[in-house]
């Protein structure tokens, strides 16, 4: 075998190395490739697992914990001024004094740790400015350290200084912990105290606040919060305290937490030229409610009973009023002119029949539905003419359930025979302008 007949052999035979080599990183890759597919088959669960428990302890452990905390914290403190009162442990001086460097402390805390722990050191800024709130309350109530001039001063300065910090650390857990926690304060040290005037004007110098940052964040959460529960204050003093001395300290307080949550409602739309929203109708229509119930509370001096019908037509020329302002002023709002209308067709129904009684009742809400299906037709509306078929029926219904004792046969034959003729025509027309209702375009 010559030499070139050596190197040829040598060539094939590498050549034949080389495809098994080939094969055997082909088959290695492979066995690669389904060992990682098997390792990720078994791991995943508890990646998964080990991923929502670290997100639970990370809820837990940073939003949760430090929450809870500082609410049982301050709790514990008002627990403990109430039980040092009652067992006289110390002086009355004293008991201010502690009170104030509790709250200094969380305040001085909060500072200090400011930088490294924002979350953290805002939660203890609240719980400070929560201890100022009820310790400088207390003060004035039971003890009359300070004169009224004194305490309201330092109530609007706590109230600014909190809104200040909340814009700064740019957190809502401060005003809802600092100042909508503050509501409650009161009640943790309460000695029965009669001077509603007092509390209510603590309540509206904490609104104040709340409302402020509510419009200004935009935390429109702590708007609503407020006005429930400033208004289930007031309505709960109306049902248990209120009495006919009461009278303008009531009207006051229920004018003031009126016109302060309708601001609040309606402030983007008023500063902002923002469109309406569902919430602030929402937020507007349960001011509304509210106002009704407390004007029934005040205004009928605990005995509103005797004064329904009265009130509830001042109430519905109100809201009636309110709607056409929308119609002139807001003329886009749809949503908010609809809603009040709405309100004011039920204050005026009910108003019917509190004044009136048997087929009088059922005559003019009769003629009050036919008013609404004019309406409905007239601004090619379609929520009008429902809400009068709503009436009907809600006629028909009293009819039939209701006044079949109470009626004599004349006056059973009177009101059928409207009611039935009535129902009729409003069929006829919905069957000769079905084309036009129901295919056009219409406004809503």
């Amino acid at each position: 075998m010559n030499e070139e007949q050596k190197i040829e052999e040598l060539q094939r035979q590498i050549g034949e190395l080389s495809a098994q080599m080939r094969g055997y990183q082909q088959q290695l890759f492979t066995l690669q490739q389904e060992l990682n597919r098997l390792q990720n088959k078994t791991s995943l669960p508890v990646t998964k697992t080990a991923t929502k428990n670290a997100r639970l302890e990370n809820f837990i452990g940073l939003r949760i914990i430090h929450l809870v905390g500082i609410v049982v914290l301050v709790i514990g403190l008002s627990i403990g001024v109430k039980y040092a009162i009652d067992r006289e442990l110390i002086s009355e001086g004293a008991r201010i004094v502690l009170a104030y460097i509790a709250g200094v402390v969380l305040y001085l805390l909060s500072w200090r740790l400011r930088k490294k722990y924002q979350l953290f050191s805002a939660i203890l800024f609240s719980g400070a400015m929560a201890s100022l709130y009820f310790t400088t309350y207390a003060a004035f109530v039971y003890y009359g350290f300070f004169p009224f001039a004194i305490t309201f001063l330092l109530m609007v300065g706590f109230t600014a200084y909190t809104a200040f910090e909340a814009i700064r650390y740019n957190r809502q857990e401060i005003a809802v912990l600092g100042m909508v926690g503050a509501y409650g304060i009161p009640f943790l040290i309460s000695q029965n105290s009669e001077r509603a005037d007092l509390f209510f004007s603590y309540i509206i110098v904490i609104n104040v606040g709340v409302v402020y940052l509510s419009f200004r964040k935009r935390w429109k959460v702590m708007g609503q919060f407020a006005l429930f529960i400033s208004w289930a204050l007031f309505i709960l003093w109306g049902f248990f305290r209120y009495q006919p001395k009461d009278y303008w300290t009531g009207v006051i307080l229920l004018v003031t937490l009126y016109f302060l949550f309708s601001v609040n409602a309606l402030a983007n739309r008023l500063v902002r030229a923002e469109p309406v929203t569902v919430g602030d109708i929402q937020q507007s229509t349960t001011n509304n409610l509210a106002l009704f119930f407390s004007a029934l509370l005040v205004f009928g001096l605990g005995e509103f009973g005797n004064h329904l019908a009265t009130i509830t037509g001042w109430v519905f020329i109100f809201i009636l009023s309110l709607a056409l302002l929308s119609y002139l002023f807001f003329p886009s709002e749809v949503m908010l002119q609809r809603s009040l209308t709405v309100q004011a067709v039920i204050l005026l129904a009910l108003f019917i029949g509190f004044n009136w009684n048997g087929l009088m009742v059922t005559l003019l809400w009769v003629a009050l539905a036919v008013v609404l299906f004019a309406f409905g037709i007239y601004n090619r509306r379609s929520w009008p003419r429902l809400a009068a078929i709503l009436l009907m029926s809600i006629t028909l219904g009293k009819l039939i359930i209701f006044d079949t004792t109470k009626f004599t046969t004349v006056q059973k034959i009177v009101a059928y025979l409207v009611i039935g003729t009535l129902l009729l025509v409003l069929s006829f027309y919905y069957q000769k302008f079905k084309q036009t209702l129901f295919k056009n375009t219409e406004q809503n």
